[in-house]
């Protein structure tokens, strides 16, 4: 499909709102604010997204860097919860840095980062892999291939052979790859993991589709139930915790442009929360309606940071 716009992208979330995890009911009034300066002494640990608030693409976000950079200056606490996982870890810190982002390797959580631990307790076993060769799967602490066009045409016995499945990032993916995916896993069902939820992520030029867009695409092809590794899901948030825990939740705060994975998953982890709008998921949306749709609900909102 071409470059999915963002009202798509919030009804695509809502309706798998289903499938992701429930916040305990409150009710809550945003508060419109003009960017996090305003509210910066309330908290004492911000825990960003990347795509939509940090950075699109490969470009970092007006005021973004400068507004990191002071919040580390007044002696906040700062974290990146990213669900890419493209990249391998020390290459996506490095990215930050590059951008103009004084994050270290203790400062950044990623997809990447929580699938590649989890696959160091497991019990071996071959993963096919959904990736690119730029992600270099063969940094896995696992044994793997990665689904290719070949193997799909070609190979389906090698595909069938794989013990379990990993998508870990949809740079390159097709829809003949994910057709070959799908009727491999309705020969022999087998344990799916996903490294990013994200349906959509902003881009220089728009939006992208992700690993959690074809995972729920399988989903409903399948009827399997996937793991997902990243927000809004608990083991992001549960580590992000687990390096701010000398700081109480009430003096948290997670910055996010997304309602159902930045938001919501802020919501559920018992944090406060701030939905960023100019530039990631819901640019150029009637913010608000998209809040009454959803239900799901920021404490504040910015044009940016």
């Amino acid at each position: 499909m071409k470059s999915p716009s963002t009202p798509w992208a919030f009804d695509a979330y809502q309706r798998i709102r289903p499938r992701l995890p429930v916040p305990v009911s409150t009710s809550i009034t945003p508060e419109l604010v003009p960017s996090l300066e305003a509210i910066a002494n309330r908290f004492d640990g911000f825990i960003f997204d990347a795509f939509g608030v940090l950075n699109a693409g490969e470009m970092a976000l007006p005021t973004a860097v400068a507004r990191f950079r002071d919040l580390q200056a007044m002696g906040k606490h700062c974290l990146v919860l990213s669900n890419a996982a493209t990249a391998p870890q020390q290459q996506l810190v490095q990215k930050y840095r590059d951008l103009g982002f004084p994050v270290t390797q203790d400062q950044l959580i990623s997809s990447r980062m929580l699938v590649t631990d989890a696959l160091a307790t497991e019990p071996e076993r071959t993963w096919a892999v959904m990736a690119p060769a730029s992600a270099h799967a063969d940094q896995l602490p696992c044994r793997s291939f990665v689904i290719t066009r070949q193997i799909v045409q070609a190979s389906r016995e090698k595909l069938d052979s794989a013990d379990a499945i990993l998508m870990l990032s949809s740079e390159g993916w097709t829809e003949e790859l994910q057709h070959g995916l799908i009727d491999s896993l309705r020969r022999r069902s087998r344990e799916v993991w996903v490294a990013n939820p994200d349906l959509v992520a902003p881009r220089e030029n728009g939006l992208s589709l992700e690993p959690g867009h074809y995972a729920h695409h399988l989903i409903d092809s399948t009827g399997l139930a996937p793991v997902f590794f990243g927000k809004p899901f608990s083991n992001a948030f549960e580590a992000a915790r687990s390096k701010l825990a000398h700081i109480p939740a009430s003096r948290l705060l997670m910055v996010g442009d997304t309602l159902h994975t930045d938001i919501l998953g802020g919501r559920c982890a018992g944090i406060s929360t701030m939905l960023v709008t100019a530039h990631g998921a819901l640019k150029g949306m009637d913010v608000n309606a998209c809040i009454a749709t959803s239900g799901i609900v920021p404490d504040f909102i910015a044009p940016e940071i």
